[in-house]
């Protein structure tokens, strides 16, 4: 009796778990899945490189994407099964997905607007070479699994990137729409924004060199991890500033060379960018070089007092760790037992106090 209990418990979490997983059938209404669910599916192509077409049903109707028709798209397809693919997708084709506020189809074509006037836009005198470098849709965007995040990670300009898309119309709507995003949210951290911008980007230096980049942006990853917001961001800090948090605004991909009058790290617009998360921001306040790269022969006043400070600190530490050894060491000489008790480590008396008081 026990096992047919047992038996009948695991079929009935079994079949409500595989209820439970969302299927992808509601954007696939052309069976694109019906070839693309299996992993074997791909080819090798020209250089030898293996492509996979695979797509997996269930992570697919948990992204972004889900409710977006595939032809959507990959609008160059016009019958199935379809001839190899030869263009890529173009992620300013208008859906056929209208937001649950708005009365027009859903676009990127704003954000790619923004994007293309920005410096990782591609420009007509760009090099080749420059043009491959440069980060297109997909490098950013992976369409990750929703991840859900507390809404204390959440800051108020969060809510200003929606407009880079959406329109300006019902309020409760746009609630409604705005909440459910704070609920599962796909942003990344401060920690992954600085991965972002530096994997085979910008911490790749023969890479900056053969772009021919200035000496400043050359040492921009390296000189970032040095200065306060870098090292707060390496030790988990969720509310340091990251790259886009000064080189950009709320639009996310209007990041410009500091000459031009639009980028926010303009000497002009200094003072607002740094007012999002410091107070009492002035004109003496922005002059402190936060890409600061403290060179001997540039800085040597500063060079050497950050060489003698961080003896300082380092001889602090390592001193206070001998004295608890000496101390140790003396302690278990005298005799007292070392145990961790009520909160304290040390227990009975020393052999000085017993010679000098006895029992």
């Amino acid at each position: 009796m026990r096992i047919l209990i047992r038996a009948s418990l695991f079929l009935a979490i079994f079949l409500l778990f595989s209820f439970a997983v969302p299927g992808a059938d509601a954007a696939d209404k052309e069976n694109c899945l019906m070839c693309h669910k299996y992993r074997q599916i791909g080819r090798i192509d020209e250089k030898g490189i293996k492509r996979s077409y695979y797509v997996n049903e269930n992570i697919y109707a948990d992204t972004t994407h889900r409710n977006v028709p595939c032809r959507d798209c990959h609008t160059y397809i016009n019958r199935l099964p379809h001839d190899p693919v030869t263009e890529e997708v173009n992620c300013s084709n208008e859906c056929h997905v209208k937001p649950p506020f708005s009365k027009e189809n859903f676009s990127h074509k704003k954000i790619i607007k923004i994007y293309n006037k920005s410096v990782h836009g591609i420009k007509k005198g760009d090099s080749e070479e420059l043009k491959a470098a440069k980060p297109y849709c997909k490098y950013c965007h992976l369409n990750p699994v929703y991840r859900t995040v507390a809404e204390s990670r959440i800051a108020p300009t969060t809510l200003n990137r929606c407009l880079n898309c959406h329109e300006r119309k019902g309020v409760t709507a746009a609630y409604k729409h705005i909440t459910h995003r704070l609920r599962r949210k796909t942003s990344r951290s401060p920690q992954e924004i600085v991965q972002l911008c530096s994997r085979n980007c910008h911490a790749d230096i023969g890479k900056m060199e053969k772009l021919k980049v200035s000496k400043e942006s050359i040492e921009a990853v390296e000189t970032y991890n040095e200065s306060m917001h870098g090292k707060a961001v390496g030790l988990g800090s969720q509310k340091a500033a990251d790259c886009v948090s000064c080189h950009a605004t709320s639009a996310i991909h209007d990041i410009y060379k500091k000459d031009e009058p639009e980028s926010t790290v303009n000497k002009a617009n200094l003072v607002e960018t740094c007012k999002q998360c410091h107070e009492n921001v002035n004109q003496r306040f922005v002059k402190i070089d936060v890409h600061s790269a403290i060179e001997p022969e540039e800085k040597p006043v500063l060079y050497y007092m950050t060489i003698g400070l961080t003896f300082m600190f380092y001889n602090s530490v390592f001193g206070l760790i001998a004295l608890a050894l000496i101390e140790t060491f003396g302690r278990k000489k005298d005799g007292i037992k070392w145990q961790i008790r009520r909160g304290t480590t040390w227990r009975g008396r020393s052999k000085r106090w017993f010679n000098k008081y006895g029992d």
